[in-house]
């Protein structure tokens, strides 16, 4: 064996560490595994584009005005934001839905922001 670089022993499983890689991948001759689902409800998606502090305030009134309930739930899941001069902003989640995700408040009760749609589902989310 002198001389040879990158000797895989079987003492090692047959590769060329002893255990799994840190990402959990499979190693090749390993039967197929099915990737856990996420759990959180906190949305790990990058964002969209991102809109001016007015542009995001006035969607906000529009959507509050336009739907039934909308700001007794806002009222109820979040707190106000900050002065940011911009925010980001996401595509929305649900299948079809063409929206965009709107920043309606700071979470009450995770550390994430509460994010209205636009499009036709009009659900809020955790970002």
């Amino acid at each position: 064996m002198a001389g040879r670089i990158g000797v895989i022993l079987r003492v090692t499983g047959g590769g060329l560490r002893s255990h799994d890689a840190a990402t959990g991948l499979p190693l090749p001759d390993d039967p197929p595994r099915q990737e856990p689902s996420v759990t959180s409800n906190v949305g790990q998606n990058y964002p969209y584009t991102s809109e001016t502090e007015a542009d995001r305030a006035a969607r906000i009134a529009k959507l509050v005005a336009e739907r039934d309930g909308l700001q007794a739930t806002l009222d109820e899941q979040a707190e106000p934001v900050d002065d940011n001069d911009r925010w980001w902003v996401w595509k929305c989640p649900t299948k079809g839905d063409p929206g965009l995700l709107h920043v309606a408040g700071y979470s009450r009760e995770k550390h994430a922001l509460v994010v209205v749609c636009d499009g036709t589902c009009g659900k809020t989310f955790l970002r």
